[in-house]
């Protein structure tokens, strides 16, 4: 990187014949005098815009040789200077810049508003939601929670159907015991088979059967019949156990919609807070006389 820095100074040299025109120019558009940033090293000025070796030095990417960061260099401070002459160019050339201040004004206005509210909230606004207001706006809003995909819990395994444990497996994979999760585990990495559990999370189904062989029916519909399933094709074998099952069309269970209703309580709560905030604001100033309202007199 010093290496990098040392190339951005002796770039300067380079640039400068190429940039000497435009820096002449700039000079008689702009005959203030350059502040420069203390403790800095500048590299290109153009009027009172001045680049400066360490802000090239940051934007170097790491692990360039010598000649590349150099190349680099060349050609960000070209680009840069061609963004500030383009830009003084443009205030040259729109004289009316009314619509502009105004824009920037509006945009200066949204972030000061944004970072104040952002720090009302930081500083005064609890987020914790309690079991009792999740449990309570789930059951109050239930026509959100209806489900536009089936849901299941359990357990998927994929192994080879020419292994000679099949029988233990078939015997263990329906079983929900520590022991026996812990057993096809081993036999998974021992194999190279793939095993899945997810009895803790729920999981799409149609993100479950795009792992599994060829079906006469849609696992929703098998879903319907029984829970535990046993499917082949040439090399492998799938074994899918379900402990629970939430159909398509049906209010979704409270364990996967928690994550989201804290959500969008936070988000409420944050928004009537805020909404209380600007209503005191108001009063407080109607209270003391700071809002005049100008009425128009009726012809």
């Amino acid at each position: 990187m010093i290496g990098a820095l040392g190339s951005c100074r002796g770039v300067a040299f380079r640039l400068a014949a190429a940039c000497s025109i435009f820096l002449f120019v700039s000079c008689r558009w702009n005959k203030n005098v350059t502040e420069y940033v203390y403790g800095k090293t500048p590299v290109v000025e153009i009027g009172s815009d001045v680049l400066y070796a360490e802000d090239i030095k940051q934007v170097i990417p790491l692990g360039l040789s010598e000649a590349d960061s150099t190349l680099f260099a060349e050609r960000y401070i070209r680009n840069w200077a061609q963004d500030v002459l383009f830009y003084q160019n443009a205030i040259r050339n729109i004289p009316d810049t009314k619509d502009i201040d105004r824009l920037v004004e509006n945009y200066r206005r949204s972030l000061f508003e944004h970072e104040y509210q952002r720090r009302l909230i930081d500083q005064k606004f609890s987020s914790d939601i309690t079991e009792e207001e999740i449990e309570q706006f789930f059951d109050n809003n239930q026509r959100l929670f209806v489900l536009d995909e089936s849901l299941i819990k359990g357990l998927f395994l994929k192994i080879s159907n020419k292994s000679h444990d099949l029988a233990d497996i078939r015997n263990l994979y329906t079983r929900m015991d520590d022991e026996s999760f812990e057993e096809i585990e081993k036999y998974s990495i021992r194999n190279a088979g793939r095993c899945d559990f997810f009895y803790d999370n729920w999981r799409s189904v149609s993100e479950l059967e795009v792992l599994l062989p060829a079906l006469d029916k849609p696992l929703e519909v098998l879903l319907k019949e029984k829970n535990s399933f046993e499917f082949k094709d040439e090399e492998y074998l799938y074994l899918l156990n379900v402990s629970e099952f939430a159909p398509k069309g049906g209010i979704e269970p409270l364990d996967h919609a928690r994550t989201r209703i804290r959500g969008l309580l936070i988000n409420s709560n944050e928004v009537a807070y805020m909404r209380k905030i600007k209503e005191d604001l108001y009063e407080a100033a109607m209270e003391k006389g700071r809002i005049t309202f100008h009425q128009r007199k009726n012809k």
